[in-house]
């Protein structure tokens, strides 16, 4: 497949021919990024962002998500993207052979921005989410495939894959031609960032993967080419990417098998923290029945571990860290790995309780499935384990529809009052919608910071 097909799969697809059941899962992914969204807007460097993107001026014609105040089309996508994953509690992808990034915080802010901008309907707004979905999915499937060595130095992660999605899907609702989203295709992959291995260990808001930046990369690429800038060849015409994945575009669909968090957390950590809760109320145990807790994964975060986070970004890539929230408040959500959270006394002090462990035996049984085991020590003695396989949410271990809907209603009732139910409602029927802005009032303007 080449990306001339890729343009003709955006243009071409319409919700007349999409399976009932994808659309349908079109609009969970929706209501779960923007209730994650909406819990994240206050995160401190969502707040510098929106000060830079205030300072540069501009046309007023999209929203600044909480702020209530309208910014350049692509800058929107940048601050609101930001929000979306400021939490780590965005949704995920899933293929063959891997995670494969996190497409919701980069396409579902993108096209909100560019659907605001245009004046589209709900459901212009649903099909260019739809296809955005498809397009980072497919991109990091073929990334994840090629045999072309990535350099040990880069991380290809969501900002990257996520360039194409946004681009993608503001190509769609920007109503361009199938040659026009071709250019805008390749104008997103020059531009889309690159972030060095690093990010990832440095714990500050760039560990998420350039989330940000890739929406703003593909928004502007759609505006390029709608100017007239002709874009390059892209990675789908190259002889050596494998074109397995982009046949089945179209045909299999990838929003079928996002995964989605309970936790507000690096998804390295669920494993355990499903097997966490199981021990504690299996039996019965409260935090001064606990002496030790070990913890046995191959999919430690990167570094040495981090028992004193300095802010939330820390938190949320801190094991012992959020080990030690889930113990204390019997929960991990954007409350247990706030800044203000980080200098709590009983967490550190249950954090410090945990030690990370290796066990080749159960690293090799685990690893395919990003599981993990648990391990408790008691004050009086007893030792109690349990392994999971993988973490809940992942689609063959699905959250419930009334799972989904409580993490909504967490994420956004402590914003939004008694209107969280009345943004739901909007949500399920999107494509119904005479105007985005029905679903834009709906989210901002939010309380203030």
């Amino acid at each position: 497949m080449t990306t001339e097909q890729v343009a003709r799969f955006i243009t071409n697809t319409s919700l007349d021919g999409v399976p009932p059941i994808v659309v349908a899962k079109a609009k969970i992914a929706v209501r779960d990024t923007i209730g994650v969204t909406i819990a994240g807007y206050r995160d401190e460097a969502t707040a510098a962002v929106a000060r830079m993107a205030l300072g540069m001026g501009g046309p007023e014609q999209s929203t600044l998500l909480g702020l209530g105040i309208k910014v350049p089309s692509n800058l929107a996508a940048l601050v609101n993207s930001f929000m979306a994953s400021a939490l780590d509690w965005d949704d995920g992808g899933t293929g063959p052979r891997g995670l494969l990034g996190h497409p919701g915080c980069v396409v579902v802010p993108s096209a909100l921005a560019v659907a605001e901008s245009e004046g589209c309907t709900g459901r212009e707004l649903l099909e260019a989410i739809l296809v955005g979905y498809e397009v980072v999915l497919i991109t990091a499937w073929v990334i994840r495939e090629t045999e072309t060595p990535i350099p040990s130095w880069l991380r290809i992660g969501t900002g990257v894959s996520g360039a194409y999605g946004a681009a993608a899907a503001a190509a769609k609702l920007l109503k361009l031609s199938t040659a026009e989203t071709r250019s805008t295709l390749g104008i997103a992959e020059a531009h889309c960032p690159l972030p060095p291995v690093q990010t990832s260990l440095d714990g500050t808001a760039m560990t998420k993967e350039a989330a940000g930046w890739g929406a703003m990369s593909g928004v502007t690429a759609a505006l390029l080419a709608h100017a007239g800038l002709r874009g390059p060849r892209t990675l789908f015409d190259l002889p050596d990417y494998p074109s397995e994945p982009l046949q089945r575009l179209g045909r299999e669909w990838g929003i079928l098998g996002l995964y989605y968090k309970p936790y507000s957390c690096c998804r390295k950590s669920h494993s355990v923290l499903d097997g966490l809760f199981e021990l504690l109320k299996e039996h019965h145990l409260k935090p001064g029945d606990i002496k030790k807790v070990t913890i046995i994964t191959p999919h430690l975060q990167f570094g040495p571990p981090n028992y004193r986070p300095a802010d939330t970004y820390e938190a949320q890539f801190s094991i012992p860290f959020v080990i030690g929230a889930a113990i204390v408040d019997g929960r991990v959500g954007p409350e247990q790995v706030a800044t203000s959270r980080v200098s709590d006394r009983a967490i550190l002090e249950m954090a410090d309780k945990v030690v990370l462990a290796a066990d080749p035996e159960v690293d090799n049984l685990v690893r395919p499935t990003r599981g993990g085991k648990v391990e408790i020590e008691t004050v009086d003695g007893r030792t109690l384990s349990t392994i999971k396989m993988r973490p809940r949410g992942h689609p063959d271990e699905p959250l419930t529809e009334e799972e989904l809907l409580d993490k909504f209603k967490e994420a956004t009732q402590g914003v939004l009052g008694s209107e969280s139910e009345a943004l739901a409602s909007c949500i399920e029927t999107l494509e119904e919608l005479e105007s985005v802005n029905e679903l834009i009032e709906k989210i901002s303007p939010l309380p203030k910071r």
